[in-house]
C-alpha cells in the first residue's frame, strides 16, 4: 500500500483542530497533580502521624495501575452513580449531560498527583538535612522553611521530570477517546475511519505529538536556566 502525502496532510489538518483540547487535559491535569502531589510529598517528608503511611500505601497501589483501567473505572462508577449524586445534591445535571473531558482529566489527575508526589520527594530528599536545622535555629516555622528554603531548591531540581510528566500526560491523552471525548489522536481516528488510510493519520498524529513534546521540553530548558542562574543570584 503507498503511503499518500496529501491524506497524511489532511489528517493532520483536522487532528490540528483538536491541539487545545488535548492540552488542556493535560495542562490541567499536571496543574491540580502538583497542587496535591506537593501536599502528598509534604506529609511524607514531615510523617504526619497516620496520613503518611495512609498516602505511602495509596501512592504504591495507584502506581501499578495502567491509565486505560483507571479511566474505565472512573467512566463506570461515574454511569452508575452519577445520576445517584445528583439527584441527592438537588443538581439538574444528569451523567447523559456531562463533559466526558472531566472523566479524563480526573484519571489524569490521579497520575499527575502520584508521579508529582514521588517527584517533589526526591527533590526534598536532594535538600540537605542542615538548611532544616538552619530554618529551625532562626526561629522559622515549617511553612516559612517550606516556602523559604525547601520550593526555592526543590523546584530547580524537579522542573527537568515535570516536563517529562506533562509530555507523558499529553500523550496519555489520547486514552480520553475510550471514553468519546474527541482529541487530536481520536480526530485523527475518525479521518482514518472515512477513507480507511490509518498509516497516514497515525502518522500525523506522530508529527502533533512531536511537535508538543518539542515545546516542552524546550520551554522548560529555558525556565529552568532562568530559575537555577536566579537561584545562584539568591545564594551568593
Amino acid at each position: 500500500m503507498s503511503f499518500k502525502f496529501e491524506v497524511m496532510i489532511q489528517s493532520l489538518k483536522v487532528a490540528s483542530q483538536y491541539i487545545g483540547t488535548t492540552l488542556f487535559m493535560a495542562i490541567t491535569s499536571i496543574v491540580i497533580g502538583v497542587i496535591l502531589g506537593l501536599g502528598i510529598a509534604l506529609i511524607r517528608l514531615y510523617r504526619i502521624k497516620g496520613l503518611s503511611q495512609f498516602f505511602q500505601v495509596v501512592v504504591t497501589l495507584l502506581k501499578g495501575i495502567p491509565m486505560v483501567l483507571i479511566i474505565l473505572a472512573l467512566y463506570l462508577i461515574a454511569s452508575k452513580q452519577f445520576d445517584v449524586w445528583s439527584e441527592s445534591m438537588n443538581w439538574s445535571l444528569r451523567f447523559r449531560d456531562f463533559n466526558m473531558v472531566w472523566i479524563a482529566i480526573s484519571a489524569l489527575s490521579l497520575l499527575a498527583t502520584i508521579n508529582s508526589s514521588e517527584i517533589f520527594r526526591g527533590a526534598f530528599a536532594a535538600i540537605k538535612k542542615g538548611q532544616f536545622d538552619a530554618a529551625k535555629s532562626m526561629g522559622m516555622t515549617n511553612l516559612q522553611t517550606i516556602r523559604r528554603v525547601l520550593l526555592p531548591q526543590a523546584i530547580p531540581i524537579s522542573l527537568p521530570m515535570f516536563s517529562n510528566l506533562l509530555i507523558g500526560l499529553v500523550k496519555a491523552s489520547s486514552l480520553a477517546s475510550m471514553v468519546s471525548v474527541v482529541d487530536v489522536f481520536a480526530a485523527a481516528k475518525i479521518t482514518a475511519q472515512q477513507n480507511y488510510r490509518f498509516l497516514e493519520a497515525y502518522v500525523a498524529v506522530a508529527v502533533i505529538y512531536w511537535g508538543i513534546s518539542l515545546l516542552i521540553e524546550k520551554s522548560a530548558q529555558v525556565l529552568e536556566a532562568r530559575m537555577t542562574r536566579k537561584l545562584r543570584r539568591a545564594i551568593l
